[in-house]
């Protein structure tokens, strides 16, 4: 009787088809859209500047990320309201201060 299994392994004939022969259509438009999400997400992820200030009236550092191309700011923290609250702190202990 005769063995119907392969001579070699199929995932040895699938790397050794792959690793020596040029990729298929298919392969190659995921391979392409693969490095696009890449390119798309390292952007996303790596904010054009980013500038550290300290912010004289709360006494507290503040980050923001700016975005060069449209100058738009993405994130700020600590937030508005949060160094509203550490203003109004400072202005109350700058108060007691000079008493």
């Amino acid at each position: 009787m005769a063995s119907i299994t392969p001579s070699q392994p199929v995932h040895e004939a699938l790397a050794r088809r792959v690793a020596t022969s040029e990729l298929g259509p298919a392969a190659e438009a995921a391979e392409r859209r693969i490095a696009e999400h890449a390119t798309a997400q390292k952007s996303e992820l790596a904010p054009d500047r980013v500038a550290i200030a300290l912010d004289p009236e709360s006494q507290r550092f503040v980050a923001t990320v700016t975005d060069t191309s449209t100058a738009e700011m993405l994130r700020k923290y600590p937030s508005e309201s949060q160094l509203a609250y550490s203003r109004a702190v400072m202005a109350y202990l700058r108060a007691q201060v000079g008493k």
